[in-house]
């Protein structure tokens, strides 16, 4: 069968969209292109949701104080160093719209939104690639050497999307000092470091004057359709956002399950043990094919590159969407060309499927 992908460059696939348009129903398709916790919601979080529909019809918090104080406790920080909002992308929006920057340098590749939000604002964009013959670590003395060159802001996703290197902590908080000295603002997405929680700069954030860290409940918490994300930083630019965003951005159930997945921690013990055990599963398997290489990885996500010739991400997209199976291709990231394409890390028996199904592709060499 003939398949048709649309992809949006900025996300992974639309699978609402490609379902419709090959005559699938969504939840026939194993979806590798997003990544988010396979385990679905907190078991507590969707029992307390289905318990508050009464109460929809009233509006909910204007500024989200619950969720705030229950993120605040679970990081063990001040609730006036953070804020919640309508997913970490309203807040990738926000910050150029308040922070007018003139001259921004962003870490690739990555989330393409970054960018997007930044021509929305006018503001110049330099790019800072991560090479794959380094493989993909940004050369932190080449970037200092940007910086000082002269720039406003400063985006970094850590871990990052889609190569999954993650920096250390300390070499994160050097370069916000660095950016300091250049009087630069630091970003850091921190959208998957729920999975990699010793390395985040949430501390340090609370009390640098230039560090803005993002983060989001969509990943590890599963919450991809209720839209909660957030940002850590200092007191002073807190309120800057608290100035500048609308209220009610945050729906009464993404408060609801936000509070009530921070709260499990049966659920909480239960993804980090599926990543810890799946992870190595799909990683070893991906690198078991001959033809492909997986890069390593510390998010739910492994960059792959296609070694045979003649085969392009887009092509064994195509292949493995008419087994019930999507990938998300990354030749639109910039570094990338069309021998790249992410995969999610599922269940068990989701990864031995599309292992077993890749293997056959690329075996029988029907791609060609």
């Amino acid at each position: 069968m003939r398949v048709n992908i649309c992809m949006n460059k900025t996300h992974g696939g639309n699978i609402w969209k490609i379902a419709k348009e090959n005559s699938f129903k969504p939840e026939d398709i194993i979806d590798f292109s997003a990544s988010i916790n396979p385990l679905g919601l907190s078991p507590d979080a969707r029992r307390r949701m289905m318990e508050s529909v009464s109460i929809l019809g009233h509006y909910p918090e204007p500024c989200a104080d619950m969720i705030r104080h229950g993120l605040a406790k679970f990081h063990n920080l001040s609730s006036e160093n953070i804020i919640a909002g309508n997913g970490s992308t309203e807040f990738i929006h926000l910050i150029p719209q308040i922070f007018r920057p003139k001259r921004a340098i962003i870490v690739e590749p990555a989330f393409s939104e970054y960018r997007n939000a930044l021509e929305l604002c006018g503001c110049e964009i330099k790019d800072f690639m991560a090479h794959e013959d380094e493989g993909f670590i940004p050369d932190v003395k080449r970037l200092y050497s940007a910086v000082r060159a002269g720039c406003d802001m400063v985006y970094l996703c850590n871990p990052a999307n889609p190569t999954g290197v993650l920096l250390q902590k300390k070499d994160v908080v050097e370069m916000a000092k660095e950016c300091s000295r250049s009087s630069a603002v630091l970003v850091v997405d921190e959208a998957f470091m729920d999975f990699a929680e010793n390395e985040s700069v949430k501390r340090e954030a609370a009390h640098l004057d230039n560090l803005i860290v993002i983060r989001s409940m969509t990943k590890f918490f599963g919450m991809a359709g209720l839209r909660l994300g957030y940002i850590i930083s200092n007191k002073k630019l807190v309120k800057r956002f608290e100035d500048f965003k609308p209220p009610w951005s945050v729906n009464t159930l993404a408060i609801i399950a936000g509070i009530e997945s921070l709260q499990d921690a049966d659920f909480i013990m239960a993804t980090t043990r599926w990543f810890e055990e799946e992870r190595e599963f799909l990683y070893n398997g991906l690198n078991a094919i001959a033809g492909l290489k997986a890069y390593p990885s510390s998010a739910n996500y492994f960059l792959v590159k296609i070694l045979q010739k003649d085969i392009s991400s887009a092509t064994l997209q195509a292949a493995l969407l008419n087994e019930g199976i999507l990938i998300r291709d990354c030749s639109l990231f910039p570094g990338m060309d069309s021998t790249f394409f992410r995969v999610a890390v599922r269940r068990r028996e989701e990864n031995r499927t599309f292992i077993d199904a890749i293997k056959k592709l690329l075996d029988i060499n029907c791609l060609t």
